[in-house]
């Protein structure tokens, strides 16, 4: 009797932990509208993905935190900022954890990103012809509104509001 309960809590265990049956990477795909070979980078608590020249693919390791996205070409800059933020999801085998795995599944699934997956595959991040009078201008409230922060004067939070303004 109780080695058929082994048994079947074992498979139990093996068909509902997301770091067992699901992959830990992803493709994603990156484009930049109209413009042809910018250089990306994806970014997330696993590390740094490089795309060399849009459009184009690269595998990111999974995990449970936020994709920054950033490109780059010279003389472009980004046509909307808040395209360079991925936010990420939880896989439906990572549920299995609250009945079967208990924490330590769901420990094991967040911290190796098996868990966890970027619902968007394909992103578009546009750039657009920059001004040399507003980037040189942007650059330096940019640069000036870095120092508050770094200072204690701003928060994070009012930081990121204002440089997005900036890069709209």
């Amino acid at each position: 009797m109780f080695r058929n309960f082994l048994i079947i809590f074992s498979f139990a265990l093996l068909t509902n932990c997301a770091s067992i049956t699901e992959s830990k990477d992803q493709s994603m795909s990156v484009n930049t509208g109209d413009v042809v070979g910018a250089m990306c980078t994806l970014s997330n608590s696993k590390g740094s993905y490089y795309v060399n020249s849009t459009p184009g693919s690269v595998m990111v390791r999974n995990a449970c935190d936020q994709l920054t996205v950033t490109c780059t070409k010279k003389g472009y800059v980004p046509a909307n900022p808040g395209a360079g933020s991925i936010q990420d999801k939880s896989k439906g085998m990572a549920w299995g954890n609250v009945i079967f795995g208990g924490i330590i599944g769901i420990a094991v699934d967040r911290s190796t990103g098996a868990g966890c997956t970027y619902p968007q595959q394909n992103i578009t991040f546009p750039l657009k012809k920059a001004s040399a009078e507003s980037g040189e201008t942007n650059i330096k409230k940019l640069k000036d509104l870095k120092e508050l922060l770094d200072s204690g004067v701003i928060t994070q939070d009012e930081f990121d509001k204002a440089k997005k303004k900036l890069l709209n």
